[in-house]
């Protein structure tokens, strides 16, 4: 069966909705997947791209090709390049990258910004698609520069959405609703609220992901509020599904409400064949049924969901479907029933590693056992749900971008003033000078003591400071005495035993001419050469492996590279400027990544290691990404690997993160500055 990423209990659609095959959120020439119209007798799910085109877009791309293979060096041909790509990203990424590089190149080289930005928009695409959000960041980052500078705002807001995309892949919520948010005004501001309403969508979506259901069902609603006026649009069965699970998960749930969306958006679904859409409708009724008590109604959603699945394969929507009916029968007392489908469902997420689904088919088998009186496996199975929900908390503190403002209110009294006598007047007059003398003394005081506190804090600081710049620079002192014993070393042994090897080689030959030896002495001869010859082959490879000679003479780069490639498990790529670095600092990285590398090799017990170098103007960074066992990156480990290399990172001022968790691989982020 298939196995499904999902949001809040359906299918995770981000990639699906925002881009159209070869587009980003910009879209081919700005289209986007609300302005799609269903097409009679079509199931978009069935239909994959390769048979498109097989069935219409073959003969074009044939002409297309012969056309630009003639074509002038303008516009024209880079519109050319962008059309062939957005028909290959259908089914083959590799040609699809190869053309859109092409549109890049000669946009740059014609001052085309419109090629730039469609080239910006369709190759991060396709690497969203291939999971290199990193690299999608960086190019998306250029662009929204270039829009800024030439004052495009169609541009800059359609960039600034991507980049919220990205973040949102990346999890970094805040930072993509600071993009999404940056987007808007622009939006805002243009005659295609149909963008602003997607926008509005997605910022939805990120609500949901921090579980802020307020925000999210108000963000639904604006982007509701204009997709409603195309209401067979697919963006708006997704946006109506989200809006109403958001509408059955707040804290007051309206499920009526939720029940009316879910039957429009069914009614998009089934226009177009959506399966994937009406499964998750189907399951979000269910649930809407169940917390009515309404078990007949759920039952019969939570048998169609499941038919759904079955036919699609789908084993996170079998074991939802199961789990729900198994909630159906023990309502109903069909105990032997509700124990098979909940036996079933919690088959199903075991062998496909669904933690959440394991929580929740736990948490029915215990409501189970209680039902039976069975107390003892009661608590077995909720203390096996408790684990479970432990390990799915986040560690990650979710900090909301929202500022309070905080009011202050003076209220004024009219003092009413009497006739009072001489001496009254006085005494409040003496009242109000003995007050405004304390409250100078105060105000005094309070200057003093916080300008104390103030000097304090910097002479701590400074202090700090200068620990940090000692420790810095023993570290580099280190550092640079390594490298230069190990080119010391790396030198003494070429030269000197080398040297000694190959003269120990040519004496011995220079004897074996005036020598006469049967045949056994010479098989020791000759296999005393050959040993001479692998004594020369392993101290070169030590010397190498001290100091690379491609890494002092051609540079970062091939030297990396030259060591990836001796290992087969070992993928390597290069993106951005490959000139020099400081010396020092190239063989800080290509150590960092050697270390990186044999760790893995021998820790992660993984079969592809990626390794990815990225060189800007005034920065450098680096991944070094595996698909092995994972580890906790907050336990103490008993090797020093790490602690050398975050050393050698912080003794240049970098910033170093690992990402890793048991059984999901580990990747290492670097980054680190260009000092001109």
């Amino acid at each position: 069966m298939k196995r499904r990423i999902r949001k809040k209990g359906y299918v995770f659609c981000l990639a699906g909705l925002i881009f159209a095959a070869g587009c980003s959120f910009a879209g081919n020439n700005g289209a986007t997947r609300q302005d799609v119209q269903p097409a009679a007798a079509t199931d978009p799910v069935s239909v994959s791209p390769a048979d498109s085109v097989v069935q219409g877009e073959t003969g074009k791309l044939d002409s297309l090709l012969q056309l630009a293979a003639t074509a002038k060096q303008d516009t024209n041909l880079a519109k050319l390049y962008f059309t062939v790509g957005n028909i290959y990203s259908n089914y083959d990424y590799v040609k699809a990258k190869a053309y859109y590089l092409k549109l890049g190149a000669l946009s740059e080289k014609l001052g085309w910004n419109e090629g730039s930005f469609e080239y910006a928009a369709s190759y991060t695409d396709i690497l969203d698609r291939e999971g290199l959000i990193d690299s999608s960041i960086v190019i998306n980052q250029q662009a929204l520069v270039l829009a800024k500078k030439e004052r495009d705002d169609t541009w800059t807001a359609m960039i600034s959405a991507n980049m919220g995309i990205d973040y949102t892949y990346k999890r970094w919520y805040e930072t993509a609703l600071n993009y999404f948010n940056e987007a808007l005004p622009l939006l805002e501001k243009q005659s295609n609220k149909f963008r602003l309403a997607h926008v509005y969508y997605l910022i939805g979506m990120v609500y949901s992901y921090m579980d802020m259901y307020d925000d999210e069902v108000k963000y639904y609603g604006k982007s509701l509020d204009i997709l409603n006026t195309k209401p067979d649009t697919v963006l708006r069965a997704y946006a109506l599904t989200d809006y109403a699970t958001a509408l059955e998960k707040n804290l007051k749930p309206q499920f009526e409400k939720a029940e009316s969306s879910l039957f429009e958006a069914l009614r998009i679904s089934k226009l177009y064949n959506n399966k994937y859409l009406l499964m998750s409708i189907y399951s979000n009724l269910g649930e809407i049924e169940m917390k009515k008590y309404d078990l007949n109604m759920m039952e019969m959603y939570a048998r169609q969901s499941l038919e759904i699945a079955l036919e699609l394969e789908d084993v996170e929507s079998c074991c939802i479907s199961n789990r729900a009916l198994g909630r159906v029968e023990m309502c109903n007392a069909n105990f032997n029933q509700s124990k098979e489908y909940a036996e079933k469902a919690l088959k199903i997420a075991v062998e496909n590693d669904l933690p959440t689904e394991k929580k929740e088919c736990y948490t029915l088998l215990s409501d189970l056992s209680t039902a039976l009186h069975d107390f003892r496996n009661t608590n077995f199975y909720k203390a096996k749900a408790d684990s479970i929900q432990t390990a799915l908390i986040s560690v990650r503190t979710r900090e909301y971008a929202k500022e309070m403002e905080a009011k202050y209110e003076t209220e004024k009294k009219e003092l009413q003033i009497t006739a009072l006598e001489k001496e009254k007047r006085l005494m409040t007059g003496l009242s109000i000078a003995a007050g405004a003398v304390l409250l100078l003394t105060l105000t005094v005081l309070f200057f003093l003591w916080r300008w104390t506190v103030q000097k304090r804090r910097v002479a701590e600081q400074q202090v700090k400071h200068l620990e940090q710049k000692q420790q810095l620079v023993a570290t580099q002192a280190v550092l640079d005495g390594e490298t230069r014993e190990r080119a010391r070393l790396a030198r003494d042994l070429h030269d000197g035993l080398g040297s000694m090897l190959t003269g120990a080689k040519l004496s011995l030959l220079d004897m074996k001419k005036g020598v006469t030896l049967d045949f056994t002495e010479v098989e020791r001869f000759d296999r005393t050469m050959e040993l001479i010859d692998q004594s020369v082959q392993e101290m070169r490879r030590v010397a190498h492996h001290l100091m690379p000679d491609s890494l002092s003479r051609f540079g970062l780069k091939p030297a990396v590279s030259d060591f990836c490639s001796d290992l087969p498990s070992v993928l390597f790529a290069f993106y951005g400027s490959e000139s020099r670095l400081d010396p020092k600092l190239e063989v800080l990285i290509y150590r960092c990544i050697q270390e990186l590398v044999n760790n893995a090799l021998k820790h992660a017990e993984s079969d592809t290691i990626r390794v990815q170098i990225i060189q800007e103007v005034d920065r450098i960074a680096f991944t070094v990404l595996d698909d092995g066992c994972g580890f906790n990156p907050s336990a103490v480990t008993k090797g020093s690997g790490l602690q050398n290399i975050r050393a050698r990172i912080a003794s240049y001022n970098g910033l170093f993160d690992i990402v890793s968790k048991a059984g999901e691989g580990t990747e290492v982020n670097v980054e680190l500055r260009i000092e001109n």
